[in-house]
């Protein structure tokens, strides 16, 4: 905290300031919904390009205004919204879900770096130190975490994906995405992939033989290919394990990750 006003050091090493604590948060719907549930309302949120496409409001759950998604934010409801504080993620330095153009001079933007080489507890902490920096009083305690990683299968093979399109899968990299590198240093098995970024392109017809799992952890976002068109594609009915919701975008908060880890250590209950 500044002594004169406010401040935060982002993940863009940016010294982000405000003349007092900001107290209206627009917010990326991931961010939105982790400051939230750490005890920082927000006054309204953005989706992504993603969202924009498939034409859907990208998080329940949080009692604030949709103000668009992408390219289609709704600029005067931003403008009626008066945020003194833009808070997204980011997994190169840009900001995600909205142009940068858009927000440029509405209020400061913080960045909280959510890929790459960030485990799943850095990022959980990063929020905890914003929403502290923002007057909660954050009580989000690792213990269940910690309790759930110890019960998770280390036999078991997984493979996650999100389905791309009618002929491609995107397979997850686990080192890419913190919530399955939190899976993977705690033992659990994953097929192997060839990109050092997020996804590897997958032909469906090659997916059983390439990537064959016992739980295959299947991204349940709108851009992510339904569970109809998934039965149009013939090889789809080749893929074996069991087929577990995963969320690539989830609550950044130990709650949310306990849950999450013990829905693959418990898969039938």
């Amino acid at each position: 905290m500044a002594v004169d006003g406010w401040s935060f050091d982002d993940d863009r090493q940016q010294h982000v300031t405000a003349a007092a604590r900001p107290t209206r948060i627009l917010a990326y719907a991931q961010a939105a919904q982790t400051l939230a549930a750490l005890g920082v309302p927000v006054v309204g949120y953005f989706g992504s390009q993603h969202h924009a496409d498939t034409g859907s409001a990208p998080v329940a759950g949080v009692d604030a205004p949709y103000v668009g998604s992408g390219d289609t934010v709704d600029t005067d409801l931003i403008a009626e919204l008066r945020p003194d504080l833009i808070v997204s993620v980011t997994y190169g330095g840009e900001v995600y879900g909205v142009s940068a153009d858009v927000i440029a001079d509405v209020a400061p933007v913080v960045l909280i770096g959510i890929a790459g080489d960030r485990t799943l507890p850095s990022v959980i902490d990063r929020f905890h130190e914003l929403a502290t920096a923002l007057g909660a009083d954050v009580a989000d305690p690792a213990d269940a975490l910690a309790a759930a990683l110890e019960k998770l299968p280390t036999d078991k093979q997984v493979v996650a994906l999100s389905g791309g399109t009618p002929t491609d899968a995107y397979v997850a990299n686990p080192a890419y995405w913190p919530s399955l590198r939190l899976l993977r240093d705690a033992g659990v098995p994953f097929t192997s992939t060839t990109t050092a970024g997020g996804w590897e392109v997958v032909k469906w017809t090659d997916l059983p033989r390439d990537h064959a799992a016992d739980f295959l952890l299947y991204d349940q976002r709108p851009n992510s290919l339904s569970a109809e068109k998934l039965a149009e594609i013939p090889a789809w009915s080749e893929v074996t394990g069991q087929v577990l919701p995963w969320n690539p975008e989830p609550p950044l908060t130990y709650e949310a990750a306990a849950a999450s880890v013990t829905a693959l250590a418990t898969p039938g209950n």
